[in-house]
């Protein structure tokens, strides 16, 4: 029982997840397919990698709404330059850069001018957005070098590299969350901000930091996005901004700051791809499919805030018990 207590929303989780793959399997037989799954997976994995910044951003409380226009900008950045002749290196390490750029200029916003994290993200994912357009007045970029295609689409021992590239991502995630120090202050920084400036730890490093890797998330989400596609469209990103946030919630990651765990992620992240994959083989629209993951969001999201609430109530009570017996 103290076991269900301590692991109860991730045992949860992997209940539902189970659960939804089973559900699928018997509306549409297809879906358990082996070379179903592993597409599942494959197309899971640029959610993966995206939700992995966008989670920090969560933890410390804030919101990282220029996702979508960044994945889409970076893939664009990556487009132009091979139209150029670049080669497959410098056009992938000018996107990565981008996307760092772009997070440093959203955290200073926040860290610096105390921006609300929502206005700046949501100002430079505008300009993004309205940059990716720009690019090639609206069109696409295709003829990708064969090389980079393959990163989105070769297999290692049957897997898609993409599987193995989401797995190295939440590992960096959970690594830089449990081992590192910043992984402390970042939890701290979402917990109690006060508590950490009393430390005489600059938060605005570690604000700063997290923007910066979600940029970086989002500009490996944009390449490896446009490498599976083999092109480069200024609107391939809107819905993976949506489908990042919805993995970070199913995953647990409590939209009021302090709580959750990277690795949670990438299992929204597979609930989120199967869901999609699963309406999709039912024909189902992709704006019908928008609605029903912006109303899981909205259920995930009611019920942590109803539990959370609980467990402060709950918290208070035994506080007060506590000073009723002194």
């Amino acid at each position: 029982m103290q076991f269900f207590k301590r692991y109860r929303n991730r045992l949860i989780l992997c209940i539902v997840g189970i659960a939804l793959f089973f559900i699928g399997g018997s509306f549409v037989p297809s879906f358990l397919k082996i070379s179903n799954l592993l597409n599942v997976v494959r197309q899971s994995s640029v959610i993966a990698i995206a939700a992995v910044g966008m989670s920090q951003v969560i933890v410390i409380k804030g919101i990282d709404l220029s996702v979508g226009g960044n994945i889409s900008f970076c893939g664009m950045v990556v487009g132009i330059l091979f139209a150029n002749g670049v080669s497959v290196p410098v056009a992938i390490l000018a996107a990565i850069a981008t996307g760092l750029i772009l997070g440093l200029i959203s955290g200073s916003l926040v860290a610096f001018l105390n921006v609300p994290a929502f206005v700046s993200t949501l100002v430079i994912g505008q300009i993004t957005q309205g940059a990716s357009y720009l690019f090639n007045n609206g069109n696409s970029f295709g003829n990708f070098p064969e090389a980079f295609k393959a990163i989105g689409n070769s297999t290692l021992f049957g897997i898609p590299y993409s599987d193995f590239l989401m797995l190295i991502f939440v590992a960096m995630g959970v690594i830089i969350t449990t081992r590192l120090p910043i992984g402390t202050h970042i939890y701290g920084l979402g917990g109690n901000e006060q508590v950490l400036v009393n430390a005489g730890i600059r938060v605005s490093r570690i604000k700063i930091f997290v923007f910066m890797l979600s940029g970086f998330c989002a500009a490996c989400a944009g390449v490896l996005l446009a490498a599976q596609l083999t092109m480069a469209h200024p609107t391939q990103g809107d819905n993976y901004q949506t489908d990042a946030i919805a993995a970070c919630v199913i995953g647990g990651i409590n939209m009021a700051g302090g709580e959750g765990k990277v690795w949670c992620t990438m299992i929204g992240a597979l609930l989120i791809g199967a869901v999609r994959n699963v309406l999709t083989l039912l024909h189902v629209s992709v704006y019908f499919q928008n609605i029903i993951v912006g109303v899981i969001i909205i259920a995930v999201v009611a019920f942590s805030m109803m539990v959370k609430v609980r467990r402060d109530e709950k918290v208070a009570q035994f506080t007060a018990a506590e000073a009723a017996n002194r």
